[in-house]
């Protein structure tokens, strides 16, 4: 709703003043294009006009000569006309701010005082659109044009109207037209007409209305929106995603109408990078296999990866080898998740390893851990909200139980809120086939913690202290919004809480600390994070005494017996024949799933040697298959879908021996 200063206002009342007549063409008046055709008479004619302007006051005088209409408007008293001026800034306001029905109630009060300013009849008549009233909406805008028929704006806002609410396309168009002629590449009428070739089955057309939309103003966000909704129908998922990215970067938050751009938008980039993470699954695969070999050469031991029932509403956990006494590190993730969110969950455990090991490499690796003489000491901090919920009537070994779990939670992301902001940053820049899943993953635990911390019953019996930490340091939540580029709003639902303001010192401090950060330096920052949110003495550094040295020679595991999955390759003929036949009824996308399900079954090694059917997968339900089985499935699999991927399995013999089996049986059919 376009509103000018009250300085212009001003000018608009002086120059009534002096000029306080309006003429218009009779054959611009909407509804009355053809009122000149000789059908009518002079007398019949006056009549129609004086109907036109009924809501002009009685002494008001209108004269019809020739083509011509002449309105001669009473001056307002200087008092009357100043006062409309004021009530239109004030109604202005309060519609920016999405107060609609005060605002038609004021804009109508300014109308009273003063019928020929224009702008508050425009406004009011886009306060009705919000509110839903459309008839009434029509009736003002026609009344802007019979005054005013060059007024782009309201040719625009009327042929919405039709265009949504009367399905007539035709007329939405001409005067979507008629917009464009008084004022060229107006943003708003280039993308209502877009919108309306969409509607129509133009898909072009309205690309091409979208784009002359956003060329005329780059920071429009609706036609960014408008043209992403589109390219994510046509199925370009690189393109909405991107023009999405660019509203966020771009664009500019005008007043509460533009609230539902957002929100809309910011649904449907969630929609839109899930859709591409998953198109992406075999890319990540191969890109983080690749992460896993240097992460493993790195810390010199292999990495083993499992599902797993994780505790506490835990994603996924990395075990270290130097701190378990094993030879290998174990990731563990949740069951739940998503393929393509597994891979970033598995991503940022083993950039935790990363971690670990380029601290080691420098002798600064330390171990955080909390001793009894912590727990005292955090106990004794929050001890007055113990006895408070004592009060309350809780039982004491409830008290005792919900307290040591809360130090321990507080513990446990303090230790993790700083890294893992290091770790985001740097999986963005090492793995960029990544950042679709990525974008998802932290999306989900982004929601997932401010349910949880703003849950009123939570809230409710967590001490003051460590509901203040805990708010502000997923307060830090900014800095995701930033590594989002606006994509997001997360930080939204805690900028009327208490500890915000510590939120954004923690964000102040990272950005100043991110860049000068060496190995072992992340535990500096720990500490730092502490400090400010007053935990600094809940826990304590023990050092790494484990061994520095690596085992550089220490191979992942694989295919550890070549000769014996050559003794397997008869068998293996007859595997890999039966996945070519299970695939040539599938599609790629159930292709790539089975396959990299194996390979997540198998990033520990399949039992190739043991023919039991022991292995389930859930992308296949109701079957059960031996480790040879699941090998040729997944051989084959990258076959078809990525088949300049080497997945290290010497199967390339037998599955050339089942492909020329497959062909011949269907030959014969």
């Amino acid at each position: 709703m376009p509103s000018g200063s009250a300085v212009a206002s001003m000018r608009l009342v002086k120059l009534a003043k002096l000029m306080n007549s309006i003429v218009v063409k009779l054959k611009d008046l909407p509804g009355l294009e053809h009122i000149d055709d000789g059908k009518m008479s002079a007398a019949e004619v006056e009549t129609a006009v004086r109907r036109c302007f009924a809501f002009f006051p009685q002494s008001a005088t209108i004269r019809v000569d020739g083509e011509t209409v002449t309105i001669e408007l009473p001056e307002a008293a200087a008092a009357d006309a100043a006062e409309a001026v004021r009530l239109c800034e004030r109604a202005g306001k309060r519609a920016g701010e999405g107060n609609y029905r005060k605002a038609v109630d004021i804009y109508k009060r300014a109308l009273e005082l003063d019928p020929g300013l224009l702008r508050a009849r425009r406004n009011l008549a886009m306060a009705c659109v919000e509110l839903g009233e459309f008839d009434e909406a029509k009736d003002h805008l026609v009344e802007v044009l019979r005054l005013d028929p060059k007024d782009a704006w309201s040719w625009v806002v009327l042929a919405n109207h039709y265009s949504k609410h009367e399905n007539d396309f035709d007329t939405a168009e001409r005067f979507y037209r008629r917009a464009l002629e008084a004022k060229p590449n107006d943003a708003w009428a280039l993308n209502g007409l877009g919108a309306l070739k969409t509607e129509r089955g133009l898909p072009q057309e309205a690309l091409q209305c979208f784009d002359a939309a956003i060329a005329a103003n780059p920071k429009f966000a609706n036609a960014h929106y408008a043209k992403a909704m589109l390219l994510h129908r046509q199925g370009d998922l690189p393109g909405a995603s991107d023009i999405l990215k660019a509203l966020f970067r771009n664009t500019e938050f005008q007043d509460a109408r533009s609230t539902p751009v957002f929100e809309g938008a910011r649904q449907l980039i969630v929609e839109v990078e899930n859709e591409l993470a998953k198109k992406l699954e075999s890319d990540v695969f191969k890109d983080l296999e690749n992460y896993r070999a240097e992460v493993e050469t790195l810390s010199g031991f292999p990495v083993r990866i499992s599902d797993d029932d994780m505790p506490d509403g835990t994603t996924a956990v990395a075990q270290m080898a130097w701190k378990y006494g094993r030879d290998y590190h174990v990731i563990k993730h949740t069951r739940s998740a998503p393929p393509h969110v597994v891979q970033h969950l598995v991503a940022h455990e083993l950039t935790h390893i990363r971690l670990e090991s380029l601290a080691r490499r420098v002798a600064k690796n330390k171990l955080f851990a909390t001793t009894a003489a912590t727990r005292e000491t955090a106990i004794r901090s929050i001890a007055g909200d113990i006895r408070r919920l004592e009060k309350q009537g809780y039982r004491h070994d409830a008290i005792t139980e919900l307290t040591l779990k809360l130090v321990e939670g507080m513990c446990r992301f303090l230790f993790n809120c700083p890294l893992d902001l290091i770790i985001e940053h740097y999986l963005r820049e090492r793995l960029p086939s990544l950042r679709h899943a990525q974008f998802v993953s932290l999306g989900k635990m982004a929601v997932d913690a401010a349910n949880s911390t703003l849950d009123p019953e939570i809230r409710k019996i967590t001490p003051r202290k460590v509901l203040e930490a805990g708010t502000a340091l997923n307060g830090a939540a900014i800095l995701l919004d930033e590594f989002n580029e606006g994509a997001t709003n997360f930080t939204a639902v805690y900028r009327k809480q208490e500890a915000f303001g510590l939120s954004k010192q923690l964000a102040d401090h990272w950005r100043v600390r991110h860049s000068q950060l060496a190995p072992g330096d992340e535990y500096n920052l720990v500490d730092e994070f502490a400090d400010r949110v007053g935990l600094r003495d809940w826990y304590e550094w023990k050092p790494d005494t484990s061994p520095h040295e690596t085992n550089q020679n220490e191979k992942p595991e694989g295919t550890t017996n070549p000769e014996l999955l050559k003794q397997n390759h008869p068998a293996s003929v007859f595997f890999l024949l039966d996945a070519l036949e299970r695939y040539e009824q599938l599609p790629l996308r159930q292709i790539k799933e089975i396959a990299l399900e194996i390979a997540l079954v198998g990033r520990n090694g399949l039992d190739y040697a043991d023919v039991s059917k022991k292995y389930q997968l859930k992308a296949l339900p109701g079957e059960s298959f031996s480790g040879l089985h699941l090998m040729c499935l997944m051989f084959a699999g990258f076959k078809r879908f990525a088949p300049e991927h080497d997945v290290d399995m010497n199967l390339e013999e037998p599955f050339l021996t089942a492909l020329q089996l497959f062909h011949a049986r269907k030959g014969s059919q």
